[in-house]
């Protein structure tokens, strides 16, 4: 895994580190992982949200294409 450096604010690092200490992420690393994925994930969904619209892609053809590469 690729590693980076980043600078963020002392209000976010406290936030991260509370969350470190009450058990909730087992480091800092783990919890800044976490809240990159977070974000990547919501970003995927706001693009496949504006894709289908712009595409007119309705849910029933959505269903059918999810089945059809399930077989």
């Amino acid at each position: 895994m690729a590693k980076i450096a980043a600078q963020i604010s002392d209000d976010i690092y406290k936030k991260i580190y509370e969350e470190v200490k009450l058990g909730i992420f087992p480091n800092i690393s783990a919890a800044i992982n976490a809240a990159l994925k977070k974000a990547y994930a919501g970003k995927s969904r706001t693009y496949l949200r504006w894709l289908i619209k712009k595409e007119s892609i309705t849910e029933a053809a959505m269903l059918k294409e999810i089945e059809t590469l399930r077989k």
